[in-house]
């Protein structure tokens, strides 16, 4: 493609048009991760130092009915996806729920177990369906004692 621009030039938009012919983007190729510090509106919880791959900040000191909002998430096609989040919990025993515009849906729950520390990271997940839109999704702690580090949306 584009063999006849000399010198490189890079795409012409005709290169494009055929690249996305030939290889169309899949249905179920969607993927979004969301850092837990960069909500919208939260109550009751702290940012604090992450030592979770990459660095940065998680969010933590998460008590029974804290909860976190993300604005403006888009859907691009209804269907089933995987909610995976990246939890810590020195004792375990947490559960938080996902919901959508301020809890008027209720996608599901998902318990929290015991990674033996603040800082021991693992991911836990559950699959959940959402129409195609977009919206506030929020995290809700059912039963605190836990930290987020991030939250992934999957479509399967």
């Amino acid at each position: 493609m584009n063999s006849f621009v000399l010198p490189w030039n890079g795409f012409t938009n005709y290169d494009l048009v055929a690249v996305r012919y030939m290889y169309p983007a899949t249905s179920g190729s969607f993927t979004t991760t969301i850092q837990a510090e960069n909500y919208s509106a939260m109550a009751g919880i702290q940012v604090e130092a992450c030592t979770d791959s990459g660095g940065g900040s998680n969010v933590g000191y998460i008590e029974t009915a804290d909860w976190l909002a993300y604005n403006s998430i888009n859907i691009p096609t209804s269907g089933t996806y995987r909610v995976e989040y990246r939890v810590a919990s020195a004792s375990g025993g947490g559960r938080l729920s996902l919901d959508l515009n301020a809890g008027t849906t209720v996608l599901g729950a998902v318990n929290i177990p015991s990674t033996g520390g603040w800082q021991t990271w693992t991911t836990v997940s559950h699959n959940v369906t959402i129409n195609a839109g977009t919206y506030n999704f929020g995290i809700y702690a059912q039963a605190g004692g836990w930290n987020i580090n991030w939250f992934r949306v999957t479509k399967i």
